[in-house]
């Protein structure tokens, strides 16, 4: 069952930090989290429950899963139980969170989030409001979001996800130095079901033209709109990246993570090596 709070409590909980007892963080988490094969999920409701889907991730590799937690200023929250079976399985256990427009407050509430779970990771989602285009003026709000996130919390790993790339040779107005500066991986989404210009190679040239070293791009594929995984396992193949990741675990089938299996397994070897 998912519940929700608001902006205003979970700024008082994060600045509250140093009163706050939240589950312990796994020790199954290397600080290369992102070069392994994980998922996201939106809602756990979506499932009957976390066993299912945590045997089909440990027998396909992956490695970790990503929890939404935090969307635009308001908490959702899952059952412990999610958390304790994901990681009896050998599955780190981060959340992710959609940032919203003021990214002081964002950044607290992506706090609050990880010490509620106890997460081992956090993936910001930061997407239109972070660019400087169509009228919005939010190329500042990655600097202000990760200098105040890092003060609340300095060494977890850490990503972005965003937009998957611009058409070459241009790049997307987002200020990616400030996150990458902070620590932070890119995951851009390469949804080649949505664009011609996602395709998981673009996203990585992109990323590689707004400054990353491909050794921190780790590739997001959409399996929505019933896109079938095995589509990508040619594109994952030859995109040079190190570990991808799916969106959503929710709408994927086990046929889309077995089709992905020999490269999770890949993945696996070279993030817990």
């Amino acid at each position: 069952m998912l519940g929700r709070i608001g902006a205003l409590a979970a700024v008082v909980a994060a600045l509250s930090a140093s009163a706050w007892t939240s589950p312990a963080r796994s020790d199954v988490a290397p600080a290369s989290v992102f070069s392994g094969a994980g998922v996201f999920v939106d809602n756990p409701d979506d499932f009957p429950g976390p066993y299912e889907l945590a045997e089909e991730l440990q027998a396909d590799h992956f490695s970790w899963i990503a929890l939404h937690v935090d969307d635009v200023q308001t908490i959702d929250w899952t059952q412990q139980l999610w958390i304790s079976v994901m990681r009896a399985h050998g599955i780190s256990v981060g959340v992710w969170g959609a940032e919203g427009n003021d990214p002081v407050v964002s950044a607290a509430i992506a706090d609050y989030a990880i010490r509620m779970v106890g997460a081992d990771f956090y993936i910001a989602d930061a997407e239109g409001g972070y660019e400087n285009a169509k009228g919005i003026k939010g190329y500042w709000r990655s600097g202000t979001f990760v200098k105040a996130f890092r003060a609340l919390e300095p060494a977890i790993p850490a990503a972005l996800v965003t937009l998957g790339a611009a058409i070459p040779p241009y790049v997307l107005p987002i200020d990616y130095a400030s996150w990458r500066n902070a620590g932070f991986s890119l995951l851009p989404e390469a949804y080649f079901n949505q664009s011609k210009w996602y395709r998981p190679d673009l996203t990585v040239q992109h990323a590689q033209r707004a400054g990353w070293p491909v050794s921190l791009v780790h590739p997001v594929i959409g399996v929505f709109h019933d896109y079938p995984a095995s589509r990508y396992v040619p594109l994952l193949q030859t995109d040079g990246a190190e570990g991808f990741s799916v969106f959503l675990a929710d709408q994927a089938t086990p046929a889309d993570l077995a089709a992905l299996a020999p490269l999770a397994t890949a993945a696996y070897a070279v993030a817990s090596g």
